[in-house]
């Protein structure tokens, strides 16, 4: 019995594509958070930047801001996250999704164990507080949460190893054909299996995911 769970855990991950921008992906840090706890020993957990709007240039514009306030404001009704709409006072506001990205991809390379908590941490300073996490200096902030001093945090993020990692896991998105986010993906040795695109609500989620995984790893409920 014990040989079937290692053998499993070394076969299934479950890949979690998201942007720390992404409002939906706020709205789903609860459901997913639940969904990685209950199947901890069951699956191995991998996270992928899906490059929301990374490399944007151009400050939001009005009907913008209208369409993405709208967003929050559906997220909002869904999940009952928090959101600080003083946000939409700020002017010039480019909404490039890259640094945020690239900071998780930091923090995967410096202290793994915390890269889901890094995601989360972004995701609460942006939506929660109005904290411009475009900018690299807020972003070490958050990094010392965790006990990454600035210097070691911005030598790392600023790094050609780091930016090219960051891309790759964009890359990756795409050849998920992660077109929403969030989005969640199983990995059964060399075949992939989509779980979910976009936000669900956690019981249609964990009823959803039990029966993939009943159809491409049978053994797993006797594992448990």
């Amino acid at each position: 019995m014990e040989k079937q769970k290692e053998d499993l855990l070394d076969i299934l991950h479950l890949i979690y594509v998201m942007d720390p921008m992404c409002s939906w992906c706020y709205g789903f840090a609860p459901v997913i958070r639940r969904t990685i706890e209950e199947q901890q020993g069951t699956m191995q957990f991998k996270l992928v930047m899906g490059g929301l709007r990374p490399g944007t240039e151009k400050p939001l514009e009005e009907q913008m801001k209208a369409s993405i306030k709208q967003h929050w404001q559906d997220v909002d009704q869904v999940t009952g996250q928090p959101f600080d709409y003083t946000f939409f006072n700020r002017e010039d506001f480019v909404y490039d999704t890259e640094p945020a990205c690239r900071a998780v991809v930091t923090m995967r390379y410096l202290k793994p164990e915390m890269e889901f908590e890094m995601a989360e941490a972004v995701q609460s300073a942006f939506y929660a507080n109005n904290n411009d996490v475009t900018k690299p200096e807020v972003l070490a902030s958050i990094a010392l949460q965790f006990g990454i001093e600035e210097e070691e945090f911005l030598e790392k993020f600023r790094s050609d190893e780091i930016l090219e990692k960051t891309k790759q896991d964009f890359v990756i998105a795409r050849h998920l054909q992660a077109t929403a986010f969030p989005s969640l993906y199983i990995l059964n040795g060399t075949n992939i299996h989509l779980v979910s695109r976009g936000y669900r609500p956690y019981d249609g989620l964990s009823a959803h995911l039990q029966r993939v995984i009943k159809e491409i790893a049978p053994n797993q409920s006797q594992t448990k």
